[in-house]
């Protein structure tokens, strides 16, 4: 899943509540869903329907998150998504529309106006965001709700996602609800071939501590002599911001 829709070959696990449709697999074809185990109303009442992405063959709770997540894929596959709607027996489809559990980290970052760095020179270099990262969680379907483990072991580093968006680039990270990012530690660097490193220490007054199914968006501008901030905000991360999905049911 990419954008605000997903894709060919994409899996969501839905249940029917109180029914004893449990887990049925869905799988994008790309314009449609298809599945083996097609849902029948039971009788006339309201049921709840829950769906999640990615699905699991053998549900379980641990979320783990990948401290490498460069490519579209292990960037996708960290996500978490999931609805739980009720909905009257009906002729017509039922369409859920998931959202995302976890939390973006989104950095907007381009070279200073004296061209002292080009775009090109920032493209190639290893970008990194930092900190005292958690790397396991839990995730609860009955309530969508994911939380960080106590006794996680941390990451000290996340390699995001790049966009390439012509006059700057953006970098997508997940993180696991919860995780706080302290005023004062070192936040987001990139290393050039020759090992220079570019750093910016996180200085937004008292931090920030990333929500669920938000967004924490930070522009950065990158100069000779270090990163510094030129924006920054939190959003709730819904169906109108960097990505959604829906599946019909027929």
């Amino acid at each position: 899943m990419t954008g605000a829709s997903f894709e060919n070959g994409d899996q969501v696990g839905v249940y029917m509540d109180d029914t004893g449709y449990s887990n049925i697999l869905y799988t994008c074809g790309g314009t449609s869903w298809s599945t083996a185990s097609d849902l029948y109303w039971p009788s006339d009442d309201t049921y709840t329907f829950r769906a999640y992405y990615p699905y699991m063959a053998t549900v379980s709770g641990a979320v783990t998150l990948p401290a490498d997540q460069s490519t579209q894929e292990t960037f996708t596959q960290a996500d978490r998504m999931w609805t739980s709607t009720d909905r009257a027996a009906s002729n017509g489809n039922v369409t859920l529309t998931l959202n995302h559990m976890m939390s973006l980290i989104k950095l907007d970052v381009k070279g200073d106006e004296e061209g002292s760095i080009s775009l090109s020179e920032i493209k190639a270099m290893t970008p990194a965001i930092l900190g005292s990262i958690p790397s396991t969680g839990t995730w609860d379907l009955e309530t969508g709700a994911i939380s960080f483990a106590t006794d996680a072991t941390t990451i000290s580093g996340i390699t995001p996602y790049m966009v390439d968006n012509g006059t700057s680039v953006t970098y997508y990270a997940l993180v696991l609800p919860g995780t706080t990012f302290k005023e004062g530690d070192k936040f987001f660097s990139l290393t050039d071939a020759d090992g220079t490193t570019y750093s910016y220490d996180l200085n937004i007054d008292g931090g920030f501590t990333a929500g669920q199914s938000q967004y924490c968006d930070i522009d950065l501008t990158v100069k000779r002599t270090g990163i510094t901030i030129t924006g920054f905000g939190i959003g709730n991360w819904d169906d109108g911001a960097t990505g959604s999905g829906s599946v019909t049911m027929d």
